[in-house]
C-alpha cells in the first residue's frame, strides 16, 4: 500500500519518523539514546511514495488564493493530511489522487467540525474515503482501505498481548501502534510491573504515555468537552489493562465510555 502525507508542525514529524525512521525513536525523549533497545523492528519507508512538509496552518495567512501551488500533483492509495491550512487541505482531492484520505484531529484546529462536514461531502462525492479521527489513536474501522491501512501498518487503536506471571506483567508485546509510536514504550515499561492496585496500574500506564510524550492537545475541544490529550489517555490506559486481564471501564469518564469501551 502506497501512502502520502501532508503535514506540518511536531506531530507529523513523529508520525513520518514512526513509520519510517523507527530508529530515530529515542531522540524523542522516554527511553533516550543510550536506554534504547531498537523494539520498533520495522521500516515502512518504500512505502511512503510522497512526504511534503509545509509550514504550520498561521504562518500562511489566513486565506490562500492558489493552494496547489503548495504541493506537487501525487498518487498515492491513501493520503493522510496532518495540521495543514484549511484552503490546502480542502483542495486535495483536486491536487493528488488517491482512495481514501485521513485527517487527524489531535488538535480540533487542524480540522473544525465545519470542515470535516466539508471534507465528508466532497470526498463522497467523488468516491473516496475519508476519516478524521480525533485524536489519531482512536482511529478504527471496519472495513474499506482505510481498514486495510490499519491492518497493514499495525497503526490506529493501540492494541496489545499482554503475559502474566501471576500479579506481575511478564512481557507486553504492542499488536498495534498508536500513529505516534508511543505504546512501545508503554509496552517495554510496563514489562515487570506488579500489579498491586488497579488504580495504581492505571496510573502507571498512563505516567509512560506521557513521559513518551503524548502530542495530543492539551486545550479543550468544542465537540469532546474536554482535550484530545484526555481521551488518549483513557485510550492507551483501557486497551493495556484490558490486554492485561485488569478491568478499566470503571476507570474512563461516562461521557468517554462509547468512544474508549467499544467492543473487542
Amino acid at each position: 500500500m502506497e501512502l502520502g502525507i501532508i503535514y506540518s508542525g511536531e506531530f507529523g514529524k513523529r508520525f513520518v519518523s514512526n513509520l519510517a525512521y523507527p530508529y530515530l525513536c529515542p531522540t524523542f525523549g522516554a527511553c533516550g539514546i543510550n536506554g534504547c533497545d531498537y523494539c520498533k523492528r520495522y521500516d515502512y519507508s518504500s512505502n511512503l511514495v510522497y512526504v511534503k512538509e509545509l509550514a504550520e496552518p498561521h504562518e500562511l495567512g489566513l486565506y490562500i488564493e492558489e493552494p496547489e501551488n503548495y504541493l506537487e500533483p501525487f498518487e498515492c492509495d491513501v493520503a493522510i493530511a496532518i495540521n495543514l491550512h484549511p484552503d490546502i487541505l480542502v483542495s486535495l482531492p483536486e491536487i493528488g489522487e488517491f482512495e481514501a484520505l485521513i485527517v487527524p484531529a489531535c488538535n480540533q484546529n487542524w480540522c473544525l467540525p465545519g470542515l470535516r462536514k466539508q471534507m465528508e461531502e466532497k470526498c463522497s462525492e467523488i468516491g473516496v474515503e475519508f476519516i478524521s479521527p480525533k485524536p489519531f489513536c482512536s482511529l478504527t474501522s471496519d472495513s474499506g482501505l482505510i481498514s486495510k491501512f490499519s491492518e497493514e501498518f499495525r497503526i490506529g487503536r493501540p492494541e496489545f498481548r499482554v503475559e502474566r506471571d501471576g500479579k506481575m506483567v511478564r512481557k507486553a508485546e504492542v499488536l498495534k501502534s498508536d500513529p505516534c509510536g508511543s505504546a512501545y514504550y508503554v509496552a517495554k515499561r510496563m514489562s515487570g510491573y506488579i500489579i498491586e492496585s488497579k488504580e495504581e496500574f492505571w496510573k502507571e500506564i498512563h505516567q509512560h504515555q506521557c513521559a513518551y510524550p503524548c502530542m495530543a492537545s492539551m486545550d479543550r475541544d468544542v465537540e469532546l468537552k474536554e482535550a484530545p490529550f484526555h481521551l488518549a489517555g483513557y485510550i492507551m490506559v483501557y486497551q493495556f489493562s484490558e490486554a492485561a486481564g485488569v478491568e478499566a471501564e470503571e476507570f474512563i469518564p461516562e461521557h468517554f465510555k462509547k468512544i474508549v469501551c467499544r467492543a473487542r
